[in-house]
């Protein structure tokens, strides 16, 4: 997930329009294609903070996030709590994400 793939990137590489690949995308997903990458990108970051030491700049230069406090943010969107939070209380029997 190192590099930075957008909707734009994604029409390119299958040859179609974003005004047709996004209302698809969202009618079989029930999500957009960009709330899809942000998720997945969320994903792997929870992976990466329970498995790795990696500090919070590197998870998010890893995982193309602009800043790092854009990635706490977007982190914090999605599923409620800091990058921080998750990793710190991640065993406790309270958190279930």
């Amino acid at each position: 997930m190192s590099e930075n793939i957008t909707l734009d990137d994604i029409a390119t590489a299958l040859n179609a329009s974003k005004k047709t690949l996004n209302p698809a995308f969202k009618r079989e997903y029930k999500i957009t294609i960009t709330q899809f990458i942000r998720q997945t990108k969320i994903d792997t970051a929870k992976e990466l903070l329970i498995a790795s030491n990696l500090t919070l700049l590197e998870i998010s230069n890893l995982l193309s996030f602009s800043t790092a406090s854009y990635f706490v943010k977007t982190f914090k969107e999605i599923t409620g709590i800091t990058p921080n939070h998750f990793r710190q209380h991640f065993f406790d029997e309270e958190l279930h994400l």
